[in-house]
């Protein structure tokens, strides 16, 4: 079995996990998240404690009638031997950053990893309004693969929703097996773009999934 470890950057993105691992906080998907909003004095960086609904709609991103409006800030709340949910801002999340989002293997893979976004973990639906209400090609969440360069000052991505999904080792297929005791990481850049004008406001989860096969 190939073992995944999600890695989130929270210190520098300009550097990788294999040179400064202390960079990164290895997610819990048991029960860790990342919460993409506006922000604002309570919804932040280092906040503690698990933010409320009420909190997160005040914080939200307001829709611009004219532009589109990529949302500011993305944070990981983390419950990793704080005694409770502590916030770590996503460092370099929608910029020209390489080391943002990170994919660590343990071993070769039999496909090559994809990201993937559905509406929960049954994996079958993409109607969320951020993933285009069905329509994957208008989703607002948007993914670069940085595994091999930056995206670019102005980089677009690509819609990942449904059947859209990002290959995350640029298209070069499988993983071969790391040497003894190394890994392979795999790094993306993930932004959410909201449509100028958009005619439904929502407050939505969804589910970000890194799919691969090994043998």
């Amino acid at each position: 079995m190939t073992n995944l470890d999600i890695i989130v950057n929270y210190v520098d993105a300009d550097v990788n996990y294999v040179t400064t691992p202390a960079d990164y906080i290895s997610m819990d998907l048991d029960n860790d998240y990342i919460i993409w909003t506006e922000g604002d004095a309570v919804i932040k960086d280092k906040m503690t404690g698990k933010p409320t609904s009420d909190q997160l709609n005040t914080a939200a991103t307001l829709i611009d009638p004219d532009l589109p409006k990529t949302v500011t800030l993305c944070l990981l709340m983390d419950d990793s031997g704080f005694g409770g949910f502590y916030t770590r801002q996503v460092i370099g999340m929608g910029l020209n950053k390489r080391y943002v989002f990170g994919f660590s293997f343990d071993g070769a893979t039999a496909s090559e990893p994809v990201l993937e976004a559905w509406d929960d973990s049954d994996h079958d639906s993409s109607d969320n309004n951020v993933l285009g209400a069905g329509t994957p090609d208008d989703s607002m969440l948007k993914a670069v693969c940085t595994t091999n360069a930056l995206p670019g000052a102005s980089w677009v991505g690509s819609d990942i929703a449904g059947a859209n999904t990002l290959e995350l080792n640029a298209g070069n297929g499988a993983l071969s097996a790391p040497g003894s005791g190394l890994t392979t990481e795999l790094y993306a850049n993930v932004k959410i773009v909201i449509p100028a004008a958009y005619a439904t406001p929502a407050v939505e989860t969804f589910v970000l999934t890194c799919r691969y096969t090994w043998s």
